[in-house]
């Protein structure tokens, strides 16, 4: 427990159905259950299932991101913070660094940044001299290596801390595939073109084509939807599949499919991902990003190359073919992800850089870089 940190203040941007999003919520609500005092501010919450938010003291400011009037707001929070100032600030969108740093520099705090995938780390650029940043904290180490190593970010510390979830007790959840019902095939997160989603419909048709009686869920929304479900009209998909917004439960949804596909072309780690593996779902990922790091093929899941749904549609088929060797994956799944991304190993690692940033912040009255080197706190 850091004796010396009380306070948190974290800025997010707008929280949606995304994993960057529920892992800034695991961890707001995770620090909470620490008896540290924990604020979260974004700019915009989109419908989200109100048990995400449970526990999670979330403050609603928009327009704190906007140019112009972004100073406006912010000058007003930094008075409403100045009464009780956190003792560290946690940018959790590095788009809001810059609105990060006025804030360190007007309450004289120390602020950390969090990157959550490959693109917006190469846009973590540095141009400057900055005391007040002392730590970016990636969630892998593909996204860590994405950093550009300009002069001024060498100066700033970095680690990697692996995303935490938690894993219910296996006997409270039905196990996948151990029914008569047609097998439910899914994915969640943003429908945007990045996550993959029309490659993951062109597979789900292969497997029906293969002769198999599969139901369809995708969970979220974004920019992509309409297409997706003209999509799903074309390759006579619609009577079999199911949209379903960010407002829906994600443990329930999560329990209800059988088979968890991740088809993304890009991804940090994949916390949906994480999710879905501690309730003991079977999952097929892109062997993308950090993906690689995490899942091992044919033993806690299976690894397609991205944008490839012929191989995506055939290891569906593989699992419901073979219900056996599923469930011996999802098992090994849940097991990976209790010993290694477990929940209270990520509060304990962030915890422990806050002292740490915290406690060099006491010991001098001046901003200095840290001195440089990189730490990886994720677990072997």
């Amino acid at each position: 427990m850091a004796d010396t940190v009380h306070r948190i203040l974290l800025l997010d941007g707008e929280l949606s159905f995304r994993g960057s999003s529920l892992l800034t919520l695991r961890l707001a609500r995770g620090l909470e259950r620490r008896e540290l005092d924990t604020a979260l501010i974004c700019t915009r919450l989109t419908e989200l299932d109100e048990s995400l938010l449970s526990g999670v003291r979330l403050h609603e400011i928009p327009g704190y991101n906007v140019p112009i009037w972004g100073r406006i707001v912010l000058r007003t929070l930094c008075r409403d913070l100045k009464e009780q100032r956190p003792d560290i600030i946690h940018v959790q969108d590095p788009r809001l660094l810059s609105q990060g740093l006025r804030l360190s520099r007007k309450l004289r705090r120390p602020l950390i940044v969090s990157v959550s995938d490959q693109s917006e780390a190469g846009a973590l650029v540095i141009r400057q001299a900055t005391p007040e940043l002392k730590m970016v904290i990636s969630v892998s180490e593909s996204v860590q290596q994405q950093i550009p190593e300009t002069p001024f970010m060498a100066q700033i510390e970095k680690c990697v801390i692996l995303p935490g979830v938690e894993v219910p007790d296996a006997t409270l959840i039905d196990a996948p595939l151990d029914d008569d019902r047609p097998p439910v095939i899914g994915m969640a997160g943003p429908l945007e073109v990045v996550k993959g989603a029309a490659f993951f419909l062109r597979a789900c048709h292969r497997v029906v084509d293969a002769g198999h009686d599969i139901r369809v869920v995708i969970a979220g929304s974004g920019p992509e939807e309409r297409s997706l479900r003209k999509l799903a009209g074309s390759l006579q998909l619609s009577s079999r599949l199911t949209f379903v917004d960010g407002g829906v439960a994600m443990a329930g949804y999560l329990e209800a499919i059988d088979i968890f596909c991740l088809p993304s072309l890009q991804q940090g780690l994949g916390v949906v991902m994480l999710e879905a593996m501690a309730l003991g779902r079977p999952v097929i990922a892109s062997g993308v990003g950090g993906v690689t790091s995490v899942i091992e093929d044919n033993i806690n899941g299976l690894i397609v190359p991205p944008s490839d749904s012929r191989s995506l549609g055939d290891r569906i088929i593989e699992l419901l073919q073979d219900r056996e060797r599923a469930r011996r994956i999802a098992a090994t799944g849940q097991q990976l992800v209790r010993d290694r991304f477990n929940e209270n190993r990520m509060l304990d690692q962030m915890i422990q850089v806050y002292s740490d940033v915290h406690d060099a912040r006491l010991a001098t009255d001046e901003p200095a870089p840290i001195v440089i080197r990189t730490r990886h706190m994720a677990a072997d």
